[in-house]
């Protein structure tokens, strides 16, 4: 049994306490259980965030709170998680943006906490308060800790939110847990290139945890790391305009199980991944390079939609990524590739490996490979050659046509794997993709997923 303890708990002499062990839905997936999380609730904190007589949450949370189960809050604006502060969310509540859509997001500053943890049938749902929502209804949730990032001073304010800082030197730094959580219709254009996305992780450090989060119908990203060493696991990104996965600024942190599918996508720069360093100083560190593995990433696949590509590594990234199924990419009104490697550095980076993939089965997308230099930079005909050639190597040799769809993302059976590497926290499965072929249910179920 895996147990999560809630901290935050305030005058923990006097106060009542109410332990609530609580059993999350059974899976036969071979991957992993979900586990047993241990709920400790301080009951002095109840409700302590909210504006008085209401459910409308304070827009600066400076005491510990607790949020009750199954029940709706409503956020009035830029609501604050501040430093040294816990936000505990109880299994089954409704965090709901403003009735007329204007912009309201959950930030958990540097030094503050949430945890919220829900289980499959009673997941915590962070959502529009409009009574028809589309994407962009509600802001978002955006954590932010004090792990390593790749900017020069260490720190730097989170996209789309100014004076609001993240990132340090603490790259165990706990910001927390979420666990069975869903965000929808989150997104908000702010100017260009600034953007909240639907999960937003800035500097967050290793000791938080993040699993079993599906976040539908955004804007932006679904989910977005800039920097920080924290690993994620069972996550599924649908629905969202941009990339599925984007991750930059020095992620080091690990991905396993992850399912991405692009919906009704309209813009024409939509990936499954869009990873980077850092932009215009590529060869900086730390270097973005995480360790991924089982991933499907399903794009839009016939004429009218526009995933370009299933996975775009440029601008400096490394990284390592395992046992995935890409399909669906630049086939549509744009042109893409599964593999799209940009600049110089990550071509080099391509060519001692640093960058590399592990059996992954692509097929039917624009081109399994395009190796390309960054604009206004030069590059041999020989060493672009060489990362075509490395690149190609990164796929499994069975092509077979898996047939999975965005309803059906589980294929029949899959060709054996790559072995995962030890001490990365990997759970040590050798299929392809997601889900395992052979399970009767699957990670997705119990109702915390809520449809596409």
């Amino acid at each position: 049994m895996n147990k999560v303890k809630l901290t935050g708990l305030a005058g923990i002499a006097a106060a009542a306490f109410i332990f609530i062990p609580t059993m999350t839905a059974c899976t036969t997936d071979s991957e992993t259980s979900p586990p047993e999380t241990t709920v400790v609730v301080d009951t002095s904190t109840f409700e302590k965030c909210l504006v008085a007589g209401t459910k409308n949450i304070k827009l600066n949370i400076t005491d510990d709170c607790t949020l009750g189960a199954d029940s709706t809050y409503n956020l009035q604006g830029l609501t604050f998680v501040k430093f040294g502060t816990t936000l505990t969310i109880r299994e089954g509540a409704t965090i709901k943006g403003k009735a007329d859509g204007s912009l309201t997001a959950l930030i958990v500053e540097k030094g503050g906490i949430i945890n919220a943890v829900g289980t499959a049938a009673k997941p915590i749902v962070f959502t529009a308060g409009t009574s028809a929502p589309v994407r962009s209804d509600f802001g978002g949730v955006v954590i932010l800790g004090r792990a390593q990032l790749n900017v020069p001073t260490g720190s730097t304010d989170i996209e789309g939110l100014v004076g609001v800082p993240y990132g340090g030197t603490d790259a165990s730094d706990s910001s927390g847990v979420l666990q069975y959580v869903r965000i929808e219709y989150a997104g908000r254009l702010l100017g260009t290139d600034n953007e909240l996305n639907g999960l937003t992780m800035g500097g967050v450090g290793s000791k938080t945890q993040i699993s079993y989060v599906h976040m539908r119908e955004g804007l932006d990203d679904c989910f977005e790391w800039f920097g920080g060493s924290v690993s994620a696991h069972h996550l599924v990104a649908t629905g969202c305009d941009d990339d599925m996965f984007d991750y930059d600024l020095g992620w080091v942190g690990t991905l396993q199980f992850a399912l991405g599918a692009h919906v009704g996508v309209t813009n024409t720069d939509a990936n499954g991944i869009e990873a980077d360093g850092r932009n215009g100083a590529e060869e900086s560190l730390p270097r973005t390079a995480p360790s991924i593995a089982n991933l499907t990433l399903i794009g839009t696949s016939t004429g009218g939609g526009n995933s370009m590509n299933g996975m775009r590594l440029r601008r400096g990234v490394a990284g390592q990524i395992y046992n995935s199924i890409v399909t669906g990419f630049g086939k549509g009104t744009v042109s893409g590739a599964a593999v799209r490697i940009d600049g110089n550095t990550s071509i080099r980076l391509v060519n001692n490996d640093s960058l590399k993939g592990h059996s992954i089965v692509a097929y039917n997308n624009g081109s399994r490979v395009n190796v390309s230099p960054a604009a206004g930079l030069t590059d041999s005909v020989a060493t672009r050659a060489a990362a075509i050639t490395k690149v190609g190597t990164w796929f499994h040799s069975d092509t077979t046509n898996l047939n999975i769809t965005v309803a059906s993302p589980k294929p029949t059976s899959t060709p054996t794997g790559t072995t995962l590497p030890s001490g990365k926290g990997f759970t040590p499965v050798t299929y392809i993709g997601a889900f395992d072929p052979a399970a009767a249910t699957l990670w997705t179920a119990g109702g915390w997923m809520r449809g596409y």
